[in-house]
C-alpha cells in the first residue's frame, strides 16, 4: 500500500480525476441489477412524517433488528387541513429564548403539548421482513415535563442489548422555547420489545449520535452544538462530558453537528469532520484550510490525537467507520466539492499515514448526499448514499431550486445506492441500486423536509441493512432493505 504522511506536510498524489486509475467504482451505466430482497415500508403510516433512519442489528441474533426514526406531525394532510399545529412561526433557538440565538421556522405543534414530534421505534425478528412498532416510556415519571423527543440513534452491544439515545425536551412556548432538556438514553434487553425509562447522558441536546466499540463493549454518545462526548459501559452511568473540539487560547473550535462522524473499535474512538476556517485547521492539524480532520481518543475525549486526511481536491462532508476486525484500521469517505463522487481513504495506524484515494460514484454527473459508512464484524466496509435525480436539462444546483430543509439541498427526486469493499476501501463493488424506484421530491414548504438529515447502513457477517426516508407512499415514510453481501458484485 502506498502511504501519504498526514499532517502539515502532505505529499499529494494527483487530482481527483487522476484517482480514478487507482480504483474507481461506479462508472455511469455500470450499476448492478436490483437486489433480490424486497424493500420494506417500515413505518406504513401517513399520519406522521418519518426521517433520519437509524438501524442496529443484534450480534447474538442477526434476525433481530431495531429501527428508529424521527416522527413528525407536519404532514401534507395537516397542512391541507390548515391545522394550527402546522402553522409555522419563527422561533429563536440557541440563545435563551428571545436573548440572542438564531431564528428557525418551527410548527406550532411542537409547543402544543401533545405528540407532534416524537421518535418511532420498531423491532424485527425476521431480518427486516416484518416490523412491530414498540413503545418507549417517554415522558418518564422522573422527567414528566420532557414530552418531546427526536434525533434518535440506536446501537447494540455484543451481549445483544440495544441502546437508544435521543433529544428529550420540554418545547416550552415559541416565545420561551426549550426551558428544560436532556439527551436521554433507554435500553432494551429483549430485542427491542420493551425499553427502560430515559436516563440523562449528560451532554447538551441537538443531534445526539451513538456508536459502540464491541471489542471493549463501550458505548459513546456525542451531541450539542459544541459536540460533547461521553462514554458508558451500561448506558446508565456516563463519564463527564469532554469537548470534541478545543481552543488555541484565543478561540474555541468545534467540529459542529454531523451524521456518521464517529466510530469506535479496539479501545479507540475516532471522529472525522471538515473545517473551512484557517485558524481551525491550523489548530487541529496544521497547514492550510480547508481540511478534513481525523482524531482519535482512548480516554473518552480527555485527550485527542489529530491528523489531516490528505484529500487531493476541494471536499464536502466526510463519513467514516472503524474496523472491528483490525486494530487501528479506519476508513474515511469524503465527497468532492460538487458532491458527485466520494474519495475513500484508509489508515492502518490510526491516522498517521493514509492510502491513496479510491473514487466511488454511481453517476459522476449527479449529486450525492446523506452518506453513511459501517463495517461488518469480519472487516467488510459498506457505504450508502442518496443520489439526486434532476429532470433532463434541470440543474440540480441552480439557485432557483427550492431548498428542502437544513442539509437537504434542492428539492429533487432521489434514489438510494450502496457499495461494499472487502479490502478496507482499496476497491469497491459496483454501486447497487437499493431503492426500487425514485422517491419524489421532498415537500418544498417551509419546514417541509425538516427531520431528515441522514440515512444509514449497518452490516453483519452476511447482510447489509440500509434505511432511508422515501416520499413514494404519499408522505415521507421510513424504508428498509436487507441485502446479502454476496449480491454486491466485486469490481475487477
Amino acid at each position: 500500500m502506498q502511504v501519504i504522511r498526514a499532517g502539515a506536510a502532505i505529499v499529494l498524489v494527483g487530482s481527483l480525476a487522476g484517482c480514478a486509475t487507482h480504483g474507481q467504482a461506479g462508472q455511469k451505466g455500470a450499476a448492478q441489477p436490483m437486489p433480490s430482497s424486497a424493500e420494506v415500508n417500515v413505518t406504513h403510516d401517513l399520519t406522521y412524517r418519518y426521517g433520519e433512519v437509524q438501524i442496529a442489528v443484534n450480534p447474538k441474533n442477526p434476525n433481530n433488528l431495531v429501527y428508529a426514526d424521527v416522527q413528525l406531525g407536519f404532514t401534507y394532510a395537516c397542512q391541507t387541513a390548515r391545522n394550527p399545529d402546522c402553522d409555522v412561526v419563527q422561533v429563536r433557538l440557541g440563545g435563551g429564548g428571545n436573548q440572542g440565538g438564531i431564528l428557525f421556522p418551527q410548527p406550532k405543534g411542537l409547543f402544543s403539548g401533545h405528540a407532534f414530534a416524537v421518535t418511532g421505534v420498531f423491532t424485527s425478528f425476521d431480518r427486516g421482513k416484518t416490523w412491530k412498532r414498540v413503545s418507549v416510556p417517554v415522558p418518564s415519571p422522573q422527567y414528566p415535563d420532557l414530552r418531546g423527543w427526536g434525533d434518535p440513534s440506536v446501537v447494540a452491544t455484543s451481549d445483544g442489548t440495544f441502546y437508544l439515545s435521543y433529544d428529550n425536551m420540554d418545547w416550552g412556548t415559541p416565545e420561551k422555547p426549550l426551558p428544560k432538556s436532556m439527551v436521554g438514553v433507554s435500553k432494551s434487553t429483549d430485542g427491542g420489545f420493551t425499553w427502560s425509562s430515559p436516563v440523562p447522558a449528560g451532554t447538551a441536546i441537538d443531534g445526539p449520535k451513538m456508536t459502540v466499540d464491541r471489542n471493549a463493549d463501550t458505548i459513546y454518545e456525542a451531541s450539542g452544538g459544541n459536540r460533547e462526548l461521553v462514554s458508558s459501559k451500561d448506558g446508565v452511568t456516563w463519564t463527564s462530558p469532554q469537548r470534541i473540539g478545543g481552543s488555541d487560547g484565543a478561540r474555541q473550535f468545534s467540529p459542529g453537528i454531523g451524521g456518521n462522524a464517529m466510530s469506535a473499535a479496539h479501545g479507540a474512538l475516532a471522529f472525522v469532520f471538515r473545517a473551512t476556517d484557517a485558524a481551525a485547521c491550523a489548530y487541529f492539524v496544521g497547514g492550510a484550510a480547508p481540511c478534513v480532520v481525523f482524531q482519535t481518543t482512548t480516554d473518552a475525549g480527555a485527550t485527542w490525537s489529530r491528523h489531516r486526511v490528505p484529500v487531493t481536491a476541494p471536499m464536502g462532508n466526510p463519513t467514516m467507520a472503524a474496523d472491528p476486525s483490525k486494530k487501528d484500521h479506519f476508513t474515511v469517505a469524503v465527497l468532492n466539492q460538487g458532491d458527485t463522487q466520494f474519495q475513500v481513504f484508509q489508515t492502518n495506524d490510526a491516522g498517521k499515514t493514509w492510502s491513496r484515494p479510491t473514487t466511488v460514484t454511481d453517476n459522476a454527473t449527479k449529486q450525492h448526499y446523506h452518506a453513511w459508512m459501517a463495517y461488518s464484524p469480519t472487516g467488510v466496509v459498506g457505504l450508502m448514499w442518496r443520489t439526486r435525480q434532476p429532470a433532463p436539462g434541470q440543474n440540480a444546483t441552480a439557485p432557483a431550486a427550492t431548498p428542502a430543509g437544513p442539509g437537504g439541498g434542492p428539492a429533487l427526486p432521489y434514489n438510494v445506492w450502496a457499495a461494499i469493499s472487502r479490502d478496507g476501501g482499496a476497491t469497491f463493488s459496483e454501486p447497487l441500486k437499493v431503492s426500487s424506484a425514485d422517491s419524489p421530491a421532498a415537500d418544498s414548504a417551509t419546514f417541509g423536509n425538516f427531520g431528515d438529515d441522514y440515512s444509514s447502513i449497518v452490516l453483519d457477517r452476511d447482510y447489509a441493512y440500509v434505511g432511508w426516508a422515501d416520499w413514494r407512499p404519499g408522505d415521507r415514510s421510513g424504508f428498509f432493505r436487507a441485502i446479502k453481501l454476496s449480491e454486491f458484485e466485486q469490481k475487477h
